[in-house]
């Protein structure tokens, strides 16, 4: 049976899945595999069974071998090494001036390469920190920056649910967020309840949104005019777990309803205006202006003017229109500034 093993390293928000080896392999065993900063050691968190390895987004990273005494004894050289290796590169950053966070150090168990993981608000020449920290550590060196939310990842912490965040526990890549999905749940624009750790919009407005959204489709749109047993009003509100509306009458007052108890009314379009004195305005419809030259008013260039059809197209083209319009983005600039850039 195909199996997928979760490998753990030592540090926050580190794992990854790689595909089984030949060889058993047992919950808690160190083994050493190829990572992102080279090859590593890890501890197997879990084995996963029935899942076949093709399954995996790459770079897939394969266990190499189980972990030796000899790569224990050097790991832990390293781990002593990359705590030196940041303080050094901490200590150059601000002799520099540079605006940056130091967030991590890795170095593979080869000694090959260091990769330095960092967050700045924008970009950074740190060439000649790179030569700093070659010359000092004698090996290639790597500088990358990361997100907000990696950052948070790494850092690590509890969410609002009192769970460990997502990022942390589960999560490999950071799927885009975005308000429209805190709208169409219904949820409040408050950029406290809306923000994570990383001071982003969470992750999870992502998990369920696909399902809010299918269940929004089979109601009307807000200020949908909509014909009841209590006469006609206007959809107010939307209720998309419960799948009701809240309908506020012409005759004052409001009422819940299912889409079986209501029925979604035609736009309907106003009289054209009298002028005073009687006189009826032009009709639009005829073509001809006041000083008697030909012109076409509201109506496409080549369309039939005795086919009642092709007339009626324009206006319904423009309700059309109208309908798929995206609603107005009326959020404040805290709350559009939660999402990623």
């Amino acid at each position: 049976m195909p199996r997928v093993v979760r490998v753990e390293f030592a540090g926050p928000g580190r794992h990854q899945y790689s595909p089984s080896p030949g060889y058993p392999l047992r919950g808690g065993d160190m083994v050493v595999v190829e990572t992102d900063w080279g090859v590593g050691m890890g501890s197997v968190g879990s084995i996963l069974t029935g899942i076949p390895p093709d399954s995996l987004k790459p770079p897939v990273r394969r266990i190499l071998r189980k972990a030796t005494p000899t790569d224990l004894s050097r790991r832990a050289a390293l781990a002593q090494r990359e705590r030196e290796a940041r303080a050094f590169c901490q200590e150059r950053i601000q002799a520099r001036g540079l605006p940056m966070k130091l967030t991590e150090v890795r170095i593979g168990l080869d000694s090959s390469k260091a990769i330095f993981y960092f967050t700045a608000d924008g970009r950074v020449d740190f060439r000649e920190l790179v030569k700093d920290l070659t010359q000092h550590l004698r090996t290639r060196v790597e500088l990358r920056q990361i997100g907000v939310r990696d950052a948070a990842k790494l850092l690590g912490s509890a969410g609002p649910c009192g769970r460990p965040l997502c990022c942390r526990a589960f999560l490999r890549h950071f799927a885009p967020v975005s308000i429209r999905m805190a709208k169409d749940q219904n949820l409040a624009l408050n950029p406290g309840k809306l923000s994570g750790m990383c001071c982003r919009l969470k992750c999870c407005l992502a998990y369920e949104h696909a399902l809010y959204a299918e269940l929004k489709r089979g109601l009307p749109k807000l200020g949908c005019s909509v014909g009841t047993c209590q006469g006609p009003g206007l959809v107010r509100s939307h209720n998309i777990l419960k799948q009701t509306v809240l309908v506020g009458l012409e005759t004052g007052g409001q009422v819940t309803l299912d889409p079986s108890e209501f029925t979604i009314l035609p736009r309907c379009t106003p009289p054209a205006r009298r002028k005073r004195g009687g006189q009826s305005p032009p009709d639009s419809t005829s073509g001809e202006s006041a000083s008697g030259e030909s012109r076409t008013v509201g109506r496409p260039s080549g369309v039939d003017r005795t086919d009642p059809a092709a007339v009626a197209a324009p206006a319904e083209m423009e309700s059309e229109a109208q309908a798929s319009a995206p609603e107005a983005d009326d959020v404040s600039r805290d709350v559009a500034a939660l999402e990623d850039p």
